[in-house]
């Protein structure tokens, strides 16, 4: 039954794997990478992924140089393009993806500085540091899933129908890239919410979630998955 009820998480872990692997072409993200890796001492790079859902891509991006902490994000969404709709569909449609053509995470249109002041750069950035990042473990380590104790109910003829708890989870994972000038170090957490109340607690996942809302604070979002309808579950 171990392997049951931790199934729901090993498909979960291998579409982001899988998300990770198709998203890692040529022109993705090696140029805000290799930006920052020229042009910073440290940087966190924060993803929410949902796997195989249509929903807008959002980076939260936290950059130090020496004293100076500079925050940027990266968010692209069909629906904030234009659909030229006077237009014959095909001829519009044509203009709207050559015009606005997206390979990956790069520095265009839908790259922003944030503005932020030297203090609460500096107060931003000594808060993640006390979270350690870098010396976070992650689902690599901890594995996908864990046992989860079944709720089980028992009818009047003898026979029991189990109901397994992972049947909740939000199905979604936090990729945290963590760039030195030499070098880049990539977590991936699998709906750690969920697993650090059903498993036993792990302070990678416990990190990685009070990460998510420092940044959430700074950055005055709701949500990593900002203007997706389908996170009003509590998942931010």
């Amino acid at each position: 039954m171990k392997e049951i009820r931790t199934s729901y998480y090993i498909i979960t872990f291998l579409l982001s794997l899988f998300y990770l692997h198709a998203n890692a072409q040529p022109n993705n993200e090696k140029e805000i990478e290799e930006l920052f890796k020229k042009n910073a001492d440290s940087t966190i790079i924060f993803q929410g992924i949902t796997p195989m859902a249509n929903v807008p891509d959002n980076l939260f991006i936290v950059s130090k140089k020496d004293d100076t902490v500079s925050l940027f994000t990266y968010h692209y969404s069909r629906r904030d393009i234009p659909a030229y709709a006077k237009l014959p569909q095909t001829l519009g449609n044509h203009i709207r993806n050559k015009k606005y053509d997206r390979k990956g995470f790069r520095i265009d249109r839908f790259f922003d500085v944030y503005d932020i002041s030297t203090e609460k750069g500096g107060s931003l950035w000594q808060e993640l540091m006390a979270y350690k990042p870098w010396q976070l473990r992650d689902d690599k380590v901890y594995g996908s899933g864990c046992p989860v104790e079944p709720k089980i109910t028992t009818f009047e003829d003898g026979s029991s129908m189990e109901e397994l708890k992972w049947t909740e989870a939000a199905g979604h994972s936090y990729l945290v890239k963590l760039i030195t000038e030499d070098s880049t170090k990539q977590l991936l957490y699998s709906s750690p919410e969920d697993l650090d109340k059903w498993c036993e607690p792990k302070e990678g996942r416990q990190h990685i979630i009070k990460i998510k809302e420092l940044l959430l604070t700074y950055f005055g979002k709701d949500s990593v998955f900002w203007e997706n309808p389908a996170h009003t579950d509590g998942v931010k």
